[in-house]
């Protein structure tokens, strides 16, 4: 059974509010050193399939400059300090992008975002019976258009383009009945 690394240095070559990168001196229990191997340690972040009460998808569409696209996704964020749990920080980037409150929020689960060299989690929500209670909030850096889809139309191949939109997606199907309503 593989092992363990230990690691024997550290140091942190990039620190902001949005990411620090760490670079690890590590050795296997073989004796092989590794150095540099490099993680990413981000907070916690969150995805939501949210339907509105008719059983619509809402979507949020944001230019992603690492991939240079702007395609529709899940609202999605980070767990921030107000938030007293991911659940909360789902809820919250809900209301804060699309302007939409979920009545019922229904947890998912949880999976590592990259575990090879990342040190977080993304937590799966579904959100039921979304109605819109005013404006979306976005920040200075933001610029989201809202858009309100068929279930069928979001699972369709090529819809939903990112890893963690398509397993919320996946977790959420059997909450859901065949004709896209409610169980």
């Amino acid at each position: 059974m593989p092992s363990k690394w230990i690691t024997e240095a550290s140091r942190i070559v990039v620190e902001d509010r949005w990411i620090t990168l760490r670079a690890d001196t590590c050795r296997r229990a073989d004796g092989r050193l590794i150095d540099p191997y490099y993680v990413r340690e981000y907070g916690e972040w969150t995805s939501m399939l949210a339907l509105t009460a008719d059983g619509r998808v809402i979507t949020v569409r944001e230019y992603r400059h690492g991939a240079g696209i702007s395609v529709p996704a899940l609202p999605s964020g980070s767990v921030e300090a107000i938030d007293a749990d991911p659940r909360a920080a789902a809820s919250r980037e809900l209301v804060e992008e699309t302007g939409y409150r979920a009545d019922r929020v229904v947890p998912l689960g949880a999976a590592w975002a990259n575990w090879a060299n990342q040190n977080n989690r993304v937590h799966y929500f579904l959100g039921l019976g979304c109605e819109r209670v005013g404006a979306p909030a976005l920040d200075e850096n933001e610029e989201i258009e809202v858009g309100l889809f068929e279930l069928t139309a979001v699972m369709a191949p090529g819809f939903l383009q990112q890893s963690f939109h398509l397993a919320n997606l996946y977790l959420a199907l059997p909450h859901l009945s065949r004709d896209g309503g409610l169980d």
